[in-house]
């Protein structure tokens, strides 16, 4: 979108001017497995995390349909579809259609589901994707809306891989084999997973390699940690799921071998062409999966109506119709527990707001439908309940998912929330919360076990669920407030009374862990009081208030207003983190209320960007999961003063011409500046980011205050 451009409302059709901000505009959509489908509004793939096909592997996300070379033809001649067409195969088995001209996008719907209007010549065609709910499975039509009848070439461009990774060209590649008319099994290679794609037009064998794909938002990457970490956790999840350890480590080795972190580009098979009319009555319809009976499924899932739909293009409809319903359904729910809340949280707050008539929060508010659609997409249903820490893919600045819990609480999903805790207890390990999906550092992290404290708490106050309080929950976190206090996994109580992680044999003590453990001995004592055990309720908040003194004594650093980063082998090792924001943020406050003001006010100074905290003082990466606790903070520190609210609102201006304006999918995981200016986000939506800003949007700023819609910000980074 341009700078001071007035952004339509979400779900309402935008015409692309000028093109260059359409193609750093992005959609996302998510299947409620973990698995996803995202991409561009001018359709290139400009990030090698955009795919149409995300599924989940043994707990590891893994890209398999990058995305489709479409071409139109009619009587006129051809038009080529695919954004990305400058990179296509030129090979002999390509359709000898001759040179083909670019088609236009008229255009493009983000909600429902990602939707275009199509130009190509004189036939104007509407384009539409969308994934299966509970199933790894995207529904690609194509259907005619106006001009003559032509005839449409689509061939998928298919990898196997990391989101994080490029493919490289491979030809011991299986290929495609025809079983059935209007079936098509594709497989890379042994143990990968292999995709069934249906259709209904012609297949036409190929065995294309699609070269030089490159993506203009990605510089090169080098390896990183998160890689080391993500391929454990995938070990660990092989191992845990009784997977043969001969045949993981054959398809390790395969994966580095046919992958490269590194590099500039990357080869997709087309394994073939699916050919077809498309005429006003007769859409073009393609459904690529992972199951080979997911038809089956859906008919025994009861989705596919009575009588059974007699063609594939019926069976999508359905679908889709399905779909829509859920999402208005969906919508109401989202709206109306946020004005709930807003409304409790305007009455704390004594605000004049709370006597006012009309709803706080409507489907017109500029944070709270997007944001609690990212949540919607974050959920993960099965096979157990959880959150996606990111989408398409979890990494380690993308934030805890744990932390975004409360924000479900704040919409009143209280049926969510409490499948996700039930599931998160379940899984619990010597005191740690075992992921549903691999995150680097999440299997020796005791932060996700504080974070589902802190969330079980403010689960049982809003939603008064002692039974379940009293049943399962309670039991299972004291049992990780007693692995820590006792030592487990190189986390321990020190001598001094904070929480310590001991890395390479060397005892650490870090502030913001500490600020966490503080918050979850607090929320502890909250539990035992309303689970009647009040002799367990006084020894947390005795704990807690040693805790407070000890905190304040060791980690505070007066000289310069902040915290020291940690303290380790019994020194203080000054450093400011973003993370530091939570001894101001998480009630009760650690630190006294003049200390939490001193905090904020060097954060401000040092690491406070409209588009999140940077991750060290001077560095050019914000992070953005830490901005949503910092503007409650920022705004609770000023007493909460018409001006705060002002610049809180000023800088969420900024940040959301920074995504992309009120189409755009969700909040990036990061920023990257140069100088005051954004250079690029990540391609990476974080789950944290989205919930915690959601729970201050609602909870703190004041969201019927937000300034007009035709109100536009700056764009100088500094507040």
């Amino acid at each position: 979108m341009r700078r001071g451009q007035d952004v339509p409302a979400a779900g309402a059709p935008i015409a692309f001017d000028p093109p260059p901000a359409a193609e750093t505009t992005e959609w996302l959509i998510a299947d409620g497995l973990g698995g996803s489908a995202s991409g561009t509004f001018a359709g290139v793939a400009t990030r090698r995390t955009h795919a149409l096909l995300t599924a989940i592997d043994q707990q590891r996300p893994v890209s398999l349909l990058l995305a489709l070379d479409e071409r139109l033809t009619d009587a006129r001649g051809a038009w080529d579809l695919s954004a990305s067409a400058p990179a296509r195969a030129h090979a002999p088995a390509e359709p000898p259609h001759g040179a083909a001209a670019h088609a236009r996008i008229d255009s493009f719907t983000a909600e429902p589901a990602p939707t275009w209007r199509i130009r190509a010549g004189e036939t104007l065609i509407q384009k539409r994707i969308e994934l299966v709910q509970g199933h790894h499975a995207v529904m690609v039509t194509y259907r005619h809306l106006g001009g003559p009848e032509a005839r449409l070439t689509v061939g998928p461009c298919v990898v196997s891989r990391s989101p994080l990774e490029l493919q490289k060209e491979d030809q011991e590649v299986l290929g495609a084999a025809q079983g059935i008319p209007g079936r098509v099994r594709i497989e890379m290679r042994s143990g990968d997973p292999a995709l069934t794609l249906w259709h209904n037009g012609a297949f036409i064998p190929a065995r294309v390699w699609r070269r030089g794909i490159t993506y203009v938002l990605d510089p090169p990457r080098e390896p990183g940690p998160e890689d080391a970490a993500l391929e454990a956790a995938a070990e660990s999840s092989a191992s845990s799921a009784k997977r043969a350890r001969s045949a993981g480590a054959r398809r390790t080795r395969g994966a580095k071998a046919r992958t490269a972190p590194t590099g500039d580009s990357e080869s997709a098979l087309v394994p073939g062409w699916i050919d077809g009319t498309l005429a006003p009555s007769v859409p073009v319809v393609l459904v690529i999966a992972t199951e080979e009976d997911l038809f089956r499924k859906l008919a025994a899932e009861g989705r596919l109506g009575a009588p059974p739909p007699r063609s594939l293009a019926e069976c999508v409809t359905r679908i889709e119709d399905e779909h829509r319903a859920r999402a208005g359904e969906r919508e109401v729910i989202l709206i109306t527990g946020a004005d709930y809340t807003a409304r409790q949280a305007a009455s704390a707050h004594q605000s004049p707001m709370a006597r006012r008539r009309d709803a706080l929060v409507d489907r017109n508010d500029r944070w709270a439908l997007p944001l609690g659609r990212a949540l919607d997409r974050a959920l993960i249903q099965s096979p157990r309940a959880a959150l996606a820490p990111g989408l398409p893919v979890g990494v380690a600045e993308a934030g805890n998912a744990l932390r975004a819990v409360p924000a479900l609480v704040t919409l009143r999903r209280f049926e969510e929330t409490r499948a996700i805790l039930a599931s998160a207890i379940e899984y619990l390990d010597e005191g740690f919360a075992h992921p549903a999906i691999a995150t680097p550092g999440s299997d020796t992290d005791p932060e996700s076990s504080l974070w589902l404290v802190a969330a079980a708490e403010i689960y049982i106050r809003r939603s008064d669920d002692l039974e379940f309080l009293n049943g399962p929950l309670y039991p299972a976190l004291e049992g990780v407030m007693q692995f820590y206090r006792g030592g487990t996994r190189g986390v321990r109580l020190g001598a001094m009374g904070l929480l310590e992680i001991e890395r390479d044999g060397v005892p650490s003590a870090p502030a913001d862990l500490n600020a966490l453990w503080y918050h979850a001995l607090a929320a502890m004592a909250q539990l035992a009081r309303l689970a009647g055990r009040k002799e367990s309720g006084a020894f947390y908040l005795a704990w807690a208030r040693e805790l407070r003194q000890v905190f304040g004594d060791r980690l505070w650093d007066e000289s310069r207003g902040r915290l020291f980063d940690r303290i380790e082998n019994g020194e203080p090792v000054p450093a400011l983190r973003p993370s530091h924001v939570l001894a101001a943020s998480l009630h009760p406050l650690v630190l006294t209320p003049e200390r939490a003001r001193l905090l904020i006010d060097s954060i401000e100074r040092e690491l406070f960007t409209p588009f999140g905290l940077r991750e060290t003082e001077g560095s050019e990466v914000a992070l953005t999961s830490w901005l949503g606790p910092y503007l409650a903070a920022y705004v609770r520190a000023h007493g909460r003063e018409a001006g705060a609210l002002s610049r809180a609102h000023d800088w969420l201006e900024m940040l959301r011409e920074a995504r992309g304006g009120s189409l755009a999918a969700g909040i990036p995981s990061s920023f990257r500046l140069a100088g005051n200016r954004v250079e690029r986000s990540s391609g990476i939506q974080s789950t944290a980011a989205a919930g915690e800003l959601l729970r201050a949007w609602i909870e703190d700023l004041d969201p019927c205050a937000a300034p007009a819609p035709d109100r536009h910000a700056a764009t100088s980074v500094t507040g």
